[in-house]
C-alpha cells in the first residue's frame, strides 16, 4: 500500500501516479462494508445486488510466503523485503479502539458543514464547495473527510454512475432516503453505509467526523466518464440496494500470532470496505494488487510507505490523518515506527484483494 494525501492532478509530485500524497501520525485501516443495525450485511431495498469480482492474489501484510523482488536479485539496502532473521512482531488487542476519532487530526481533504444549515452537494461529481477543485477526473474515487455539526443535513443527488460510501469515527448520522426501510440507516462510530447511485441525505445528530467515498461504479470506469454523463444521471430505481455495517461486530480476521487484524464489512459492489490493523512493531511484505486501487484512510500508526517502480524504492512517511492511495500494479511495502500501532480505513476499487486476509487467518498462506 502506498501512502500520500491528495492533491489535484496540477499539483502531483513528477514521475506519481497516485492521486493521494500524505504526511503525519497513527496508523488504522477500515475496510468497507454493508450491514444494517446490529451484525451481518443487510439490503434496504428491492434492487438487485452487484457481485464481486474474482479475488486478487497479492501477497499481503504479514504474509510467510515469498515476496516480490526488483530485478536485480537481492533487496538494496533499507529493502521493504524482511529478512528472514526478523523477530516476529508482538501481538495487539484485537478490539478496534472506539474513543479513537477524537484524537484523530485534521485530513488534509475535509469538508465542514455550516452550523444548523441544510448543504448540498454540487457538481458533475458532487462533493461538497471548496473540494470539486482537488477532484483528478483521470481516477475511479474522491475521498474526503467530512465534518458536521449537530442537526446539519448534506444532500447527494441521484447519480446512476457514482456509489457513495460513508465511515464514521467520531458522533452519529442517520442516511436518509425513501427506498430505505425504516426512511433510515444510523450509524455510530465503527460504522458504515454503502449508497449505489446517491439520492440520499445524511443528517447528524451530534458532533461528527466521517470519511465519504466517492466511487465510478462503472468497471474501469474514472470520475471524468462519470461526470461526462450529466445531467443525465438520475434514476427511476436505484441500482442496488442501501446497506449499512457495524464493522466493530464484524468477526476479527486475526494472523500473525496477533500481530495483524481485519474486520471485512463490504465484500462487494463497486468496492469492498474494511478496517485494518497491526502493531506498533509489525511491518507490511511487499505486496501488489495488479487489477484493483487501494485506498487508506490512516486513524493511526507511524511509519513508512515503501512503493517500488523500475526497481527503485520511493519511501513516504505516513501517520494518523492522512489519506494515501495505490495504484494498480504497484508494489509496496509499510515498515513502522515502532511507536503506534496501525489502524485504517481500507478500501479495494474493484473489490477482491481483502479476501486474502481471511485466507491469513485460517492458515491457509
Amino acid at each position: 500500500m502506498r501512502l500520500a494525501s491528495f492533491k489535484p492532478a496540477s499539483l502531483r509530485e513528477p514521475g506519481s501516479d497516485n492521486p493521494l500524497a500524505s504526511s503525519r501520525g497513527m496508523f488504522i485501516l477500515v475496510a468497507l462494508t454493508a450491514c444494517a443495525g446490529k451484525g451481518a450485511a443487510t439490503a434496504e431495498s428491492t434492487a438487485a445486488t452487484t457481485t464481486s469480482p474474482a479475488s486478487s492474489t497479492a501477497t499481503v501484510a504479514g504474509d510467510p510466503g515469498t515476496a516480490a523482488t526488483a530485478a536485480s536479485g537481492a533487496p538494496p539496502s533499507g529493502s521493504a523485503i524482511l529478512p528472514d532473521a526478523s523477530p516476529p512482531p508482538e501481538p495487539m488487542a484485537s478490539a478496534l479502539p472506539i474513543d479513537l476519532g477524537r484524537k484523530v487530526p485534521p485530513f488534509p481533504l475535509r469538508a465542514v458543514s455550516p452550523d444548523k444549515v441544510s448543504t448540498v452537494a454540487r457538481g458533475a461529481v458532487p462533493v461538497p464547495e471548496g473540494l470539486a477543485s482537488k477532484i483528478d477526473p483521470t481516477a475511479p474515487f474522491f475521498v474526503w473527510e467530512q465534518v458536521l455539526p449537530p442537526r446539519v443535513v448534506l444532500t447527494f443527488p441521484k447519480h446512476v454512475g457514482l456509489d457513495l460510501y460513508v465511515v464514521l469515527f467520531d458522533g452519529e448520522v442517520s442516511i436518509k432516503a425513501d427506498d430505505i426501510a425504516g426512511k433510515q440507516k444510523r450509524l455510530w462510530p465503527w460504522n458504515a453505509a454503502r449508497v449505489p447511485g446517491l439520492g440520499a441525505m445524511v443528517e447528524s445528530k451530534e458532533p461528527t467526523r466521517a470519511i465519504f467515498v466517492l466511487v465510478a461504479n462503472a468497471p474501469g470506469g474514472t470520475l471524468g466518464q462519470a461526470a461526462a454523463a450529466a445531467p443525465k444521471v438520475g434514476w427511476t430505481r436505484r441500482p442496488a440496494p442501501v446497506m449499512s455495517v457495524e464493522l466493530d461486530k464484524q468477526p476479527d480476521l486475526a494472523w500473525g500470532g496477533g500481530a495483524y487484524h481485519a474486520r471485512l464489512g463490504f465484500e462487494d459492489g463497486s468496492a469492498s470496505l474494511g478496517a485494518l490493523m497491526a502493531s506498533k512493531s509489525a511491518p507490511v511484505r511487499q505486496n501488489v494488487h495488479e487489477h484493483e486501487w487501494e485506498i487508506l484512510a490512516i486513524l493511526s500508526g507511524d511509519g513508512t510507505l515503501v512503493r517500488t517502480r523500475g526497481g527503485r524504492e520511493d519511501a513516504t512517511p505516513i501517520a494518523a490523518g492522512t489519506f494515501a492511495s495505490i495504484a494498480p500494479g504497484v508494489p509496496h511495502a509499510y515498515r513502522p515506527a515502532g511507536t503506534s500501532p496501525l489502524v485504517a480505513v481500507q478500501l479495494f476499487l474493484p473489490p477482491g484483494p481483502e479476501q486474502r486476509f481471511k485466507s491469513l487467518a485460517s492458515g491457509a498462506n
